[in-house]
């Protein structure tokens, strides 16, 4: 068991973050939590504490939230951490419950869903060999051994692609999962039968493209759309699904981010604007909203995974913000409840074309959170605070040393 003992005066939002520690060659100690504080006043009006470690893990480069209960992808160990989090007078503590190993290699990601007989699994993506392993999660909340083993298979025309790279997992609101191969070039899709996870198909992108991570974003007719960042084909590539029980999912657009030769894709953030035409009123954890602007019924992933409920009154527009390696540029996207574009052509400065620096190197996840985008600058060991405008305009407010950071989690 690990004590945090900061006091817990003042107004903020705590937030925990993970990423790669001494076995990948990087810094982070585990498990760091930090404040993140807005005045009311001025958009500068921001500050970002480091309030100390919550947790020492090896390299918890994702972490995703249900209940009291977080949980660690160990990307490094090949392992999955559950953690009890206690709120108390004198601050957090956090009691590792146990950890267990993933079947597979190389976990990246994983979400919670609810199969067709009500039961809670956690899903683990493998980057190493493109499989999904998936566990039991007990009543208590403590991930289990895995149950299931589902292989990966595939690849694709860059060096990056000789084998299946499995990356997220999405649960969405009709009960599918979906999973994303950066290697074979394919979102697989999932259906539970009788509590087991089964592969249906899969939706098969351009050679090169390398799907990497996925966001529902809220949607003005029936069925649901997701947004795949591309790491290798530097775009995003909108699905859309039909309603409940219809099979049917496909590619409705890909936009171009602009990247650079050195350039990979790596994460979305999306705000939604208000009726009032402010931006970050209605939700946004950076995942986007629920399908058709209502709550999630599948069992989607909490915390830094689930779908956002959005009132059926609000608005259903925003800004997508997608992060850039290589350049380390954030590129905003406009969304209208359908489609994404670009505000302008990618070579014209400034950023509503070229974008805006993000604020350090290597810029991993990227979240909303209370209209701020919050940006995990790996290789600067840093953590960046975006204002986004009326307009959508991001605009850096602060930074605090954070130790190689690849995940934050809200709590």
């Amino acid at each position: 068991m690990v004590m945090d003992t900061t006091p817990q005066g003042g107004d903020g939002i705590d937030m925990l973050v993970g990423g790669f520690g001494p076995l990948n060659g990087q810094n982070s100690r585990g498990v760091e939590r930090y404040r993140l504080v807005r005045g009311v006043g001025e958009a500068d009006d921001v500050a970002l504490d480091h309030l100390g470690l919550l947790a020492s893990l090896a390299s918890p480069t994702w972490l995703a939230r249900e209940g009291d209960m977080v949980y660690a992808v160990l990307e490094n160990t090949g392992e999955i951490a559950s953690l009890r989090l206690v709120r108390e007078t004198g601050g957090w503590h956090a009691v590792v419950e146990g950890t267990v190993p993933v079947r597979g290699s190389g976990p990246t990601h994983a979400a919670v869903a609810v199969d067709d007989c009500g039961v809670r699994h956690l899903i683990a993506a493998n980057y190493g060999d493109g499989s999904l392993s998936v566990h039991g999660v007990g009543a208590d909340g403590v991930v289990g051994a895995a149950e299931q083993w589902l292989d990966g298979e595939g690849g694709g025309p860059l060096p990056a692609q000789q084998g299946p790279h499995a990356h997220w997992v999405l649960p969405l609101p009709d009960g599918r999962v979906l999973s994303t191969d950066l290697g074979a070039d394919r979102i697989r899709v999932h259906r539970w039968s009788d509590g087991r996870l089964v592969r249906t198909g899969a939706v098969r992108l351009k050679p090169g493209t390398g799907p990497r991570d996925m966001h529902l974003l809220p949607t003005r007719s029936d069925g649901w759309r997701v947004a795949v960042v591309d790491e290798w084909g530097c775009g995003v590539t909108v699905l859309r699904g039909g309603a409940a029980g219809d099979d049917d999912i496909r590619v409705v657009g890909t936009v171009d981010l602009g990247g650079d030769d050195i350039d990979q894709a790596a994460s979305l953030a999306y705000v939604p604007i208000s009726r009032g035409g402010k931006v970050g009123d209605t939700a946004g954890d950076g995942t986007g909203g629920t399908a058709g602007g209502g709550k999630v019924d599948g069992g989607a992933a909490s915390g830094a995974d689930a779908a956002v409920d959005v009132a059926v009154d609000a608005a259903i527009e925003g800004f997508a913000y997608v992060g850039l390696r290589g350049s380390d540029r954030i590129v905003t996207l406009s969304w209208d409840g359908e489609s994404l574009a670009r505000l302008d052509h990618p070579w014209i400065a400034g950023w509503r074309g070229r974008g805006i620096s993000c604020g350090g190197g290597r810029p991993r996840q990227i979240l909303a959170v209370d209209g701020l985008l919050v940006v995990c600058n790996e290789t600067s060991d840093s953590l960046a605070v975006m204002a986004v405008g009326a307009d959508g305009e991001p605009r850096q407010v602060a930074s605090v040393d954070a130790p190689s950071p690849t995940v934050v989690l809200p709590l």
